[in-house]
């Protein structure tokens, strides 16, 4: 009796750990049922790479990263030797992830590589992994567009949005300090009773209509097509590199053209010398990497619509190098304007663009660089909203959701079901829930990600070192394994040895922990409930098709 229980928990595990041979799933790609256009070139990768990255980083968190908040410390000017940090480990993250794109030119990302190289409960909590990256990361940047949009009509026409449509229901619970879950429970919105408690809540913000009402737009949109999204997305892009290059240019002037400004520079950056440049060491300098990485997930979006491009082999590695280039010099370089020209404790941590603009006392550039950040967040949340519907695009149709998510429009050819799914989901949490959690929990489903590709590079050179491969990261597996290490220390922070005691500097907070292990339990309900039992590996003959070892 217990050595047939022993072979039926053998055959669980291994059936928990079958890998998806590469050959096959190019194979799949390419039924017409569940087949994408191909219309990207490498320009239109670059530009959705560029569009993904440069937006939220920028516009949003760079001040709060910048100046600190209740959760993070402080990391002063020395933010740009935290991008520096940041954009190294991206660096080794996206040799690999061209690696691995120009290998398997198919929709799905880290989900897909990680079912060909370490089977398929793995690539489950990889593709639950970037759900939340990209539907969480939307969700952020959905609210700090409701953020620009609010500064822009305040300053340039004197508009004031109510603040019950333009707060969310958690915040708002945050913001009163109440411990009673009925408090929890009165502050969701449409079902508030009308008592004199509720107008405190309704006055301090119930839900965000405009992130709602942006994210289904482009929803919308992309359900016409990818190659008209593509259009709009370039659009925007070269508004909003145009306006941060003017941003940059007017900033040098500033700096360069007066003494009294080269004195004010001094003073923020080194009144105290490294104590004002970076008031909390390394420390702050490796907190401000951790939040910040929110904005470098731009090149997976870019692997992500590999199988929509025309040719994936050569496309694939200039979109994702070459995005990662452009947005980490124009990262270094307004984080370095900013610091410079406002005091710390006068930086607008919702708008640190804009506020800036207005300590140089340029009203009207400043109104350019509003539109600008608009249109720039507008570019950010069509591309993630892409990205994370093609990421459960590739997941149902193997079978781990239902099949329905992966049928294509007869006319449009994009996959509307999943569009307007993730579209929901996305505008519903933007309404929700804060920018701070929200950034914090997608940093987590980034950097999953991205350790997950490091590790399956690794594990393919060795287990298949014969396949072509296009494009082949360099310095044989010291590039994957230094991406792995990067993202493990961004995560759980850098281990250091003080006065015989070890501590721990930097990492995400425990908090976003809590809330993240709550979102993977979830997914684990999912997979074991569905996607197990579902799979299309346990519904066919798989023979040749599958690795158990």
């Amino acid at each position: 009796m217990s050595g047939i229980t022993g072979v039926k928990q053998a055959s669980l595990l291994t059936r928990l750990f079958r890998r998806k041979n590469l050959d096959k799933i190019l194979e799949e790609s390419q039924n017409q049922e569940h087949q994408l256009e191909k219309t990207l070139s490498a320009f239109d990768l670059v530009i959705f790479g560029v569009g993904a990255m440069i937006g939220a980083g920028i516009f949003v968190l760079t001040g709060a990263a910048a100046a600190g908040s209740a959760t993070h410390l402080a990391a002063g000017p020395a933010l740009t030797l935290s991008f520096v940090i940041t954009g190294v480990v991206c660096s080794f993250c996206a040799l690999c992830y061209s690696e691995f794109a120009s290998m398997v030119p198919i929709s799905g990302s880290a989900y897909t590589y990680a079912f060909s190289t370490m089977g398929e409960f793995i690539a489950w909590i990889i593709g639950w992994a970037l759900v939340l990256e990209y539907g969480v990361g939307n969700m952020a940047v959905a609210v700090g567009w409701t953020g620009t949009v609010k500064e822009f009509l305040e300053h340039s026409f004197h508009i004031q949005i109510p603040a019950f449509l333009t707060g969310n229901t958690f915040e708002t619970v945050h913001s009163l300090d109440a411990a009673n879950p009925e408090i929890l429970l009165k502050a969701i919105p449409f079902t508030i009773p009308f008592t004199e408690s509720t107008e405190i809540l309704l006055v301090q913000g119930a839900f965000n209509i405009p992130a709602f009402l942006v994210v289904m737009a482009i929803t919308a949109l992309l359900m016409f097509g990818v190659s008209e999204s593509a259009k709009m997305a370039t659009a925007m892009v070269f508004m909003k590199t145009g306006v941060i290059l003017l941003f940059i240019a007017a900033a040098g002037f500033f700096i360069f053209g007066a003494p009294e400004n080269m004195a004010t520079v001094q003073t923020n950056w080194f009144a105290d010398g490294w104590n004002t440049f970076a008031p909390n060491g390394f420390e702050g300098i490796v907190t401000g990497s951790s939040l910040i990485f929110f904005a470098y997930i731009g090149f997976d979006a870019v692997a992500a619509a590999a199988e929509e491009t025309k040719n994936p082999s050569r496309d694939l590695p200039i979109g994702i190098i070459g995005s990662l280039i452009i947005c980490t010099i124009l990262y270094i370089l307004v984080t370095s304007a900013i610091t410079a020209i406002v005091p710390l404790d006068q930086i607008n941590k919702e708008a640190a663009v804009t506020g800036a603009m207005y300590a140089m006392n340029i009203p009207f550039a400043s109104e350019i660089i509003s539109i600008g950040a608009i249109a720039g967040l507008t570019s950010v949340l069509l591309v993630l909203q892409m990205a994370g519907t093609r990421i459960f695009f590739a997941i149902s149709r193997d079978g781990l959701l239902p099949n329905m998510l992966s049928k294509i429009h007869p006319k449009y050819k994009t996959p509307h079901i999943c569009t307007i799914i993730v579209g929901l989901f996305v505008a519903i949490g933007s309404g929700l829930l804060p920018i701070t959690l929200l950034a914090e929990m997608c940093n987590i489903g980034t950097l999953g990600a991205f350790l997950i590709v490091c590790i399956g590079v690794l594990l393919l050179r060795y287990t298949d070192p014969d396949r072509k491969r296009p494009f082949r990261a360099p310095l044989g597996i010291t590039v994957p394994i230094l991406g792995a290490l990067g993202c493990l220390a961004v995560m759980f922070g850098i281990p250091t040895f003080s006065n015989g005691h070890l501590n721990v500097i930097g990492g995400l907070p425990s908090t976003t922990w809590v809330v993240t292990i709550g979102w993977f339990l979830l997914g684990m309900a999912l997979y074991f409930g569905y996607g197990f039992w579902n799979s299309k590996m346990n519904q066919e003959d798989l023979d040749g098709d599958i690795d158990l070892a």
